[in-house]
């Protein structure tokens, strides 16, 4: 998720002030386990640290760092990040207390001259923390790590504070860490608070909904498992939630298992398990040997992808990510063998997983008098969906590589099935549907799975409708 030119853009054309130019800054690598197009790039940023302060701001990021990447769902897929810190200085140490909301005790205001100027009582709320010079982080990230996927903000104050948005930012408090992790739960996984947070923060999130019926509720897979039942917010009973102990909740507690399935079905929207294939091409005469293919995969920890390999829609192998084929068993004509890797992970059970994160290679292989050739084609097909988010249509562009039947679908957050658009057998080339949001299924705000299933390969693309 690469947005920052999209969100320079919207900037500009609503004539809010970004600034000319940032300097690009020096960057820190703390963690490295791929390539930044591969994998999920976390980068800190801080604010109210001053040059001389720059160890201090990294030594606290690394530390909340790895107390997230010990903790599960981060833990199993800890080399699905890598992360960053960007080292920018601020005039003065600390952050802004205008003391005006009605909790924020005794504490005399102060005013800090700091980069993004951060700032507490944000919303009339104390320890709603918040950078106010969005722009200017918009730009420093152009400028130093554009290829970023979640921003976390460290503010340099020690005061408990914290808030989520397109930004997660969180203090330097004693529990900094905790707040961190609380606060990517709403950034990253677009999760809500457990807590009671006001009437202008509720919605129809993963973990939080106005539905009561335990058949039809949004976590209703996990209902009976691990504590999860339906909850009403004791301040306004109208809206449940799935646990009474979550880390949406209380800090120094796990997430529990809807908000757990909430950050693997972002975290696959973002990195795909199957990291690339071989061969790419080849052309053989020998009818003696044997024809090898091989995947890279990116496994979670304990491992739990699955591969299925079929050669012209027959099963021959299962769970290996390398296989041959005997050239003898290759007839003359045309043949398909192909790998299908999925995540059987046990931290979901949204019913659309297996559908929208199933990760494919296609192997064509032609075995003429000559000899055989062979050439591969993994699903990432040439797909544009735009704008994004979605106002009133939705254009979709798509190219075929060869003649397939091809099938939209929809799904909601909660992985319901809302729209199924099905097209005929198409012939190879390149496609352009205008479809509106009545269409798609997308009447009401929130974000959806677009799934393009071609001749039983899924690609996903998520939608935003506003």
């Amino acid at each position: 998720m690469k947005v920052y030119s999209v969100w320079l853009l919207l900037m500009l054309c609503a004539g809010l002030s970004v600034p000319v130019a940032a300097q690009p800054f020096p960057v820190d690598t703390l963690v490295k386990t791929g390539s930044l197009t591969k994998r999920i790039n976390l980068v800190f940023v801080p604010d109210g640290y001053k040059e001389a302060e720059m160890p201090l701001f990294v030594s606290r990021a690394k530390q909340a760092l790895h107390s997230m990447l010990a903790q599960s769902p981060f833990q199993e897929y800890q080399q699905y990040f890598n992360a960053f810190a960007i080292k920018v200085p601020s005039v003065e140490s600390g952050s802004t207390h205008p003391r005006m909301a009605p909790d924020c005790g005794a504490t005399p205001a102060f005013a800090a001259s700091t980069y993004f100027n951060s700032t507490f009582d944000v919303g009339s709320i104390h320890r709603l923390l918040v950078p106010q010079r969005t722009a200017a982080l918009g730009m420093v990230l152009a400028q130093s790590f554009p290829t970023y996927d979640q921003v976390f903000v460290l503010v340099n104050s020690s005061e408990y504070g914290g808030s989520g948005g397109q930004f997660a930012t969180f203090s330097a408090n004693n529990n900094a860490s905790e707040i961190a992790i609380h606060e990517i739960g709403h950034s990253f996984a677009g999760l809500s608070d457990e807590y009671w947070a006001g009437s202008q923060y509720a919605r129809e999130t993963a973990n939080m909904t106005q539905t009561t019926d335990p058949a039809k509720v949004r976590w209703a897979p996990w209902m009976g498992t691990n504590a999860v039942g339906i909850y009403p917010h004791v301040d306004h009973p109208e809206w449940q939630k799935p646990h009474q102990s979550c880390k949406m909740q209380f800090l120094d507690m796990p997430f529990c298992s809807v908000c757990k399935e909430a950050f693997v079905e972002r975290i696959h929207t973002l990195v795909s398990p199957l990291q690339a294939c071989s061969p790419t091409t080849f052309t053989i005469s020998n009818p003696s040997q044997d024809l090898s293919f091989a995947l890279t995969l990116l496994p979670p920890n304990p491992n739990t992808l699955k591969v299925t390999w079929t050669r012209d829609g027959k099963v021959f192998a299962r769970d290996t990510a390398a296989t041959t084929v005997a050239l003898a068993q290759v007839p003359s004509g045309m043949h398909t063998v192909r790998a299908v890797v999925v995540d059987t992970t046990g931290l979901t059970r949204q019913a659309s997983h297996v559908i929208q994160h199933s990760y494919t290679v296609d192997w064509t292989i032609t075995r003429t008098v000559a000899g055989v050739s062979m050439t591969s084609a993994t699903a990432v097909y040439e797909v544009e969906t735009y704008p994004n988010p979605v106002s009133d249509v939705l254009t979709l562009n798509y190219q075929l590589p060869r003649v397939a039947p091809v099938t939209v679908t929809v799904y909601d957050a909660a992985g319901r099935k809302v729209k199924t658009i099905r097209y005929n057998r198409q012939a190879a080339g390149r496609y352009q549907y205008q479809l509106r949001s009545e269409e798609l299924g997308i009447s009401q705000a929130g974000i959806y799975t677009l799934l393009l299933d071609v001749d039983g390969i899924p690609i996903t693309r998520q939608l935003v409708k506003q």
